[in-house]
C-alpha cells in the first residue's frame, strides 16, 4: 500500500469543469489552460482511477460516463474540502484572532508577562497567550517540536534559532540596601568578588557570569544558587551577597519586606540583548507579529521605567 495518490487537486478541477460545461474546449477557456492541457490532464486521471469518466462527442462536447456521474460527486467534495482548508490556513497564516503559544524564559517572565498581557489586551483583543514559562534548554525544545511559536529570552541563551532583539541591556550588580559598597557608586567586578555571587541555578546563565568574570581578569566567587528571581532578590537583601542582573525592577522592595538597591558595573562587560527566539526556518504568522510588536512596547515601557526608577535611586542614596 502507498501513500502516493497519483492524481493532483488540478486534474480533479479539470474534470469537474469540464463535466460541468460539457465542453473541453469552453472548459479551458474558463480554467485560463490550453484544451491540450485540459484534455491530457482528464485522460491521466482515468488511467490513474482505472475508469473512463467521460465520453467524447464529435463535435458535440463530452458528457459523464455512469462512473463519471459518480466520482464526479466526490471531487466536488474533495475540492470543497481542499478549499475549506485553504481558507483555513490563510485565516490562520493573516488573522491576530485566535491562540498563540509563547515561550517565556523563566527570569524574564515576572518582570515583563504581567506589562505584555496588559498590552496584547488593549491591541489584540481576539489574541488568545498560551505562555510557557521554561529554562533556556526547555525553551529550544519547545520551538524546535513546534509547542512554542516565539520564545522570549537573551541573545547568550538563543541557541541556533533565529533571534529577533528589542533591546540592549547592560548588566548591573544587585546589592542589599543598607550595604555601604552600594553607596559608593559605579563598581567594578574586582570590588564585588570578596563577596559571594547570589545566582540563578541555571547552566546555561551559570556559564555565561563565568565568562564575564573571565573576560573581566576577575576570579570568580562563591556561588550562592536559587532557581527564583525573587528569592535571588530577598537573598540579596538579607545580606547573602550580590547579585549580576539584566533586568530592572519597578520595586527595590523584596516580597519579606527586605530592600535591594541597584548599583551600575563599569569595567569591560557584555551586554545582553532581550528580544524573541524562532525557528530559522519557520515564517512568523500574523499572531506572532502581533506578539512581537506588543513585546517591543512592552520592553520600551519596561527601559523607561527603568530609567526613572534608577534616577530616584540615585537622588535618594
Amino acid at each position: 500500500m502507498t501513500d502516493r495518490l497519483g492524481f493532483s487537486l488540478t486534474q480533479l478541477r479539470y474534470f469537474v469543469v469540464s463535466a460541468e460545461i460539457g465542453n473541453i474546449s469552453e472548459a479551458a477557456e474558463k480554467l485560463c489552460a490550453s484544451q491540450s492541457t485540459v484534455s491530457s490532464a482528464i485522460m491521466r486521471l482515468e488511467r490513474q482511477l482505472g475508469v473512463q469518466l467521460l465520453l467524447r462527442h464529435h463535435a458535440r462536447g463530452v458528457s459523464l460516463t455512469p462512473s463519471g456521474r459518480h466520482l464526479v460527486r466526490e471531487a466536488r467534495a474533495l475540492l470543497g474540502q481542499a478549499s475549506s482548508l485553504k481558507a483555513q490556513g490563510d485565516a490562520l497564516a493573516g488573522d491576530t484572532a485566535g491562540q498563540l503559544d509563547v515561550g517565556f524564559f523563566l527570569p524574564i517572565a515576572p518582570f515583563l508577562l504581567p506589562l505584555v498581557h496588559r498590552m496584547a489586551r488593549e491591541r489584540h483583543g481576539a489574541l488568545k497567550l498560551n505562555i510557557h514559562e521554561a529554562s533556556a534548554d526547555r525553551l529550544l525544545e519547545f520551538l524546535q517540536d513546534g509547542r512554542c511559536e516565539l520564545a522570549v529570552t537573551y541573545d547568550f541563551l538563543s541557541g541556533e534559532s533565529r533571534f529577533h532583539p528589542l533591546v540592549e541591556l547592560p548588566v548591573h550588580a544587585l546589592l542589599a540596601d543598607d550595604d555601604p559598597l552600594g553607596l559608593a557608586g559605579p563598581l567594578t567586578l574586582d570590588e564585588l568578588a570578596g563577596r559571594p555571587l547570589v545566582a540563578l541555578n541555571v547552566p546555561t546563565v551559570l556559564r555565561h557570569v563565568e565568562r564575564m568574570f573571565s573576560r573581566a581578569g576577575v576570579r570568580l566567587p562563591r556561588v550562592v544558587t536559587t532557581t527564583s528571581p525573587e528569592t535571588l532578590r530577598g537573598l540579596v537583601a538579607a545580606g547573602a551577597g550580590f547579585a549580576l542582573m539584566y533586568q530592572r525592577a519597578r520595586t527595590a522592595t523584596t516580597l519579606d519586606g527586605g530592600r535591594v538597591r541597584e548599583v551600575e558595573l563599569v569595567g569591560d562587560l557584555p551586554t545582553a540583548s532581550l528580544g524573541a527566539a524562532m525557528m530559522p526556518d519557520l515564517a512568523m504568522s500574523s499572531r506572532g507579529r502581533a506578539f512581537l510588536d506588543v513585546l517591543g512596547s512592552a520592553v520600551a515601557v519596561g527601559a523607561r521605567r527603568a530609567r526613572i526608577s534608577t534616577g530616584q535611586q540615585i537622588a535618594a542614596g
